[in-house]
């Protein structure tokens, strides 16, 4: 079941930004027109918002709501505030996951010597782990504004070469959950089901299961720190050195990976309209010869963002107002994986 573009309530009209599917809907991320946030559902038809700072799985959120921004909520499972103070960020999840993400932070010391990355200053064991302020402008919101000039985004993303180059060397922390070909075949497999129930052709479906197979087809070592979820918006800029955040699922995996995960972002970020023609070149230029350095394999890279790329498209056709546009790009990426 898809979203709708707008959902009300007794305050009014509230646009939704992101959806995830669920086994009987839909969970949702909403915006009023004051800039407020909620988090909702949409089951069996009906929509439920959620009550400003309330989540039953997430009993932390009620004590945390007053004292930070809400900048995003998924229900049940995850709400990130920005300290009203700018010291940093609050992330509040379910009790059982504060350890799994302090691990994570200490297993994200591979990154530390690339890039500034944020500590974790208080975990607390109800659910509510605080993080410091990294700062800059993300590499998305630089190539998006039209008035940075080229060079500022060009010295951002050689920025980011630099510190990846650094992760890419670094040792593997001796705990590092690996993240293999398999575990993405998995993932991918998951949102083509998503894909199907959101009413994409058969031939759209056939190319996950070709990406699938070519992820578990020449299979290389997992043995680079990985970041898992690498992105235009996970890394920042100051305009001295490059900042990487949102480090809960660091791990070790290929090093195609993460570089293509990146290089798929910057495809759509181009196909969104947010990046342009001569922005998107410089950066690929710049994630490719990452790759050219550190010997990665191409044809790994193509593998994965091929699957990142049908992965993302299913994502964005659950929000409302990218889906047209993301069932035209999965259309096109069926077409390229059947050649």
């Amino acid at each position: 079941m898809l979203p709708p573009r707008e959902v009300r309530d007794e305050h009014g009209p509230w646009r939704v930004r992101r959806a995830w599917p669920s086994s009987s809907g839909c969970d949702l991320e909403v915006v009023h027109a004051d800039g407020r946030l909620r988090a909702g559902r949409l089951r069996n038809g009906e929509v439920e918002l959620l009550p400003g700072g309330r989540d039953k799985h997430l009993p932390a959120l009620s004590r945390a709501w007053a004292s930070g921004t809400t900048v995003s909520w998924r229900r049940g499972r995850r709400v990130v505030l920005r300290a009203h103070d700018g010291s940093g960020y609050l992330k509040v999840v379910r009790s059982e996951s504060i350890a799994a993400i302090s691990r994570a932070h200490v297993r994200a010391e591979a990154f530390r010597g690339g890039f500034v990355t944020p500590d974790v200053t208080l975990a607390d064991p109800a659910g509510c782990v605080h993080l410091s302020r990294v700062a800059g402008r993300t590499l998305h919101d630089l190539g998006a504004d039209p008035g940075t000039p080229n060079a500022v985004v060009h010295a951002a993303w050689a920025g980011w070469a630099r510190g990846w180059e650094r992760v890419l060397a670094a040792p593997v922390a001796a705990d590092a959950a690996p993240h293999t070909a398999a575990d993405e075949a998995e993932v991918l497999l998951r949102w083509r089901d998503h894909a199907l129930r959101a009413g994409v052709a058969s031939a759209v479906a056939v190319a996950f299961d070709r990406a699938a197979d070519a992820l578990v087809t020449g299979v290389g070592d997992a043995s680079t720190p990985a970041h898992r979820d690498l992105h235009d918006k996970q890394v920042l800029w100051d305009g001295r050195r490059a900042g990487l955040i949102d480090l809960d699922t660091a791990a070790c995996a290929e090093p195609a990976l993460d570089l293509a995960n990146l290089r798929a972002h910057v495809a759509w970020r181009q196909g969104q309209g947010r990046l342009s023609a001569p922005r998107a070149l410089a950066a690929l230029s710049a994630i490719d010869g990452v790759a050219t350095r550190a010997h990665v394999d191409s044809e790994r890279i193509a593998a994965y963002e091929a699957s990142t790329r049908l992965r993302l498209g299913a994502v964005y056709l659950f929000r409302p107002a990218w889906h047209d546009r993301a069932a035209r790009w999965l259309t096109r990426c069926a077409a390229q994986t059947s050649r």
